[in-house]
């Protein structure tokens, strides 16, 4: 058998694992990045494509409604002319209709165009000469009506202004246009632009993201195989750890042997100088000189309170170890009745008053619970004020959630009952509260009250061993309570 686990290589291994781990971490959390990023860069570049594919068949509508409009306006011009040579009503009736035809078209180019202040204008001014122009020609149509021809109506001013608004007519239409035809270039090109950088920008996203995702598997691999190398030394050291417990249990059980051997041959010698030392007294106390019966006397005190500390001692040793019972519900209640049966004769010698509240069921040996229950009810009779009337409460009731977090040898997550003794005796100062619990520990001297001071020790033993813990809080002259948790039953 090996004496200790082996070391070497232990360090680097759980070190390779753990950086293996975070490159894991790391690369996932970069293609991670990679995948969001390329996603929020392919969306911004589709919704460009898609804003400049709308704004380009915007362009188109606009330019064939500006067409539509001139090509109306140039209608009216030919059914004015129409109007005018032949007098028929048929060429009014066009030129009534080409009216509601360009103001339709018009209203709807100033719809398209409202984001483009320099289209707006432009609109605005076509839309007067318009207006001048539809004021001349229903001057024309008027004058035509009334008296069958133009004579004396047209004069050569009157003709070349004419002919001065139609072009200004015709040079505004083409401004509108010559303003889209820039805006779809420009559009157009901002479009191509952005087809030609999505593929560019998905394959280098894809290709980062590839190699990442590569990187990771190469550490994925090399984490797996950290990992089965760290179980395999894992379940060897289960094997080592599983044979030292046995040893280990095997020295415990040697070692309980020894203690029972050892403080039972001490023993025998003290009972030897008891029983000399008491027929010393007996036979020759009348020739004793001096001191020496007060020796002898403390002779035998001295080898009573010796066989009382082994016998002490070997208890503390055991506590906690009693193989032949095994762990199951106890019911408090009944632990307590039992115990204070046996401690009656103390409790009406002190005439003492003792309550007992309801206790549940918890897990454990009953033999156990008896001995800590034992001591602090004893402990409460024995350290009482002789000037006062002994009264022990004991209670039991659900530790609040609050309080469990703020004692750290609990579990936050479980629920505890909280079982309190306590008394009016003498008491002992608060500084004391741990070190009541060491062993063979004690606050008085062994004239005043008797006992070695294991009592508690083996308490705190037992309740520790039960998951739980055990707590002291006194004042002099005022009395203890000692409280002891442990676990709820899980139903």
């Amino acid at each position: 058998m090996r004496n200790k686990f082996p070391n070497s290589g232990n360090s680097q291994l759980f070190e390779s694992t753990n950086l293996s781990m975070n490159r894991i971490k790391f690369y996932s959390i970069i293609s991670l990045f990679l995948i969001i990023v390329g996603s929020g860069v392919s969306y911004w570049t589709s919704e460009r494509i898609g804003y400049y594919t709308s704004a380009l068949m915007e362009t188109q509508d606009i330019l064939q409604r500006t067409s539509e409009l001139y090509a109306s306006i140039l209608e009216r011009e030919t059914n004015i002319r129409g109007f005018v040579i032949t007098g028929e009503d048929a060429f009014l009736t066009n030129y009534r209709q080409s009216l509601i035809d360009a103001q339709m078209l018009l209203d709807k180019l100033k719809d398209l165009t409202d984001e483009n202040p320099t289209q707006q204008q432009n609109l605005e001014v076509l839309e007067d000469l318009i207006k001048q122009r539809v004021t001349v020609f229903e001057a024309t149509i008027a004058y035509h009506q009334e008296h069958g021809n133009l004579e004396g109506f047209l004069s050569s001013g009157k003709v070349n202004n004419a002919l001065s608004g139609y072009r200004t007519i015709k040079q505004l239409v083409t401004a509108i246009n010559d303003e889209e035809n820039r805006l779809f270039v420009e559009r157009n090109r901002s479009l191509l632009n952005n087809i030609n950088a999505l593929p560019f920008i998905v394959g280098l996203i894809s290709l980062f993201s590839i190699s990442v995702g590569f990187v990771t598997l190469s550490s994925i691999f090399h984490y797996n195989k950290v990992q089965k190398i760290a179980s395999k030394r894992i379940k060897n050291y289960q094997e080592q750890l599983q044979e030292h417990l046995y040893l280990l249990d095997d020295s415990n059980k040697e070692l309980e042997q020894f203690a029972y051997v050892a403080s039972h041959d001490l023993q025998e010698p003290l009972r030897k100088i008891t029983a000399f030392s008491d027929l010393l007294v007996e036979q020759y106390s009348d020739t004793l000189e001096g001191d020496g019966e007060l020796y002898l006397s403390r002779i035998t005190v001295a080898a009573n309170r010796m066989r009382r500390l082994i016998t002490d001692l070997l208890e503390y040793s055991r506590a906690g170890r009693i193989t032949s019972e095994e762990e199951k519900e106890i019911d408090l209640q009944n632990v307590i009745e039992m115990v204070l049966d046996d401690l009656e004769i103390a409790i009406l010698e002190k005439k003492a008053k003792v309550e007992v509240g309801t206790f549940p069921k918890v897990m454990g040996k009953e033999t156990e619970f008896r001995q800590v229950f034992q001591n602090l009810i004893s402990n409460a009779l024995k350290f009482s004020d002789p000037k006062k009337i002994p009264e022990i409460k004991i209670n039991c009731q659900e530790a609040p959630r609050e309080e469990i977090k703020r004692i750290t040898q609990l579990e936050p997550d479980l629920s505890y009952y909280k079982i309190t003794v306590e008394d009016n005796g003498i008491g002992f100062d608060e500084e004391y509260s741990e070190k009541i619990f060491a062993i063979f520990q004690r606050l008085h001297g062994k004239e005043a009250f008797e006992g070695t001071g294991i009592g508690l020790s083996i308490s705190k033993k037992i309740i520790e061993k039960s998951d739980g813990t055990i707590q002291a809080k006194s004042k002099p002259g005022v009395g203890s309570v000692f409280t002891i948790y442990l676990p709820v039953i899980s139903s």
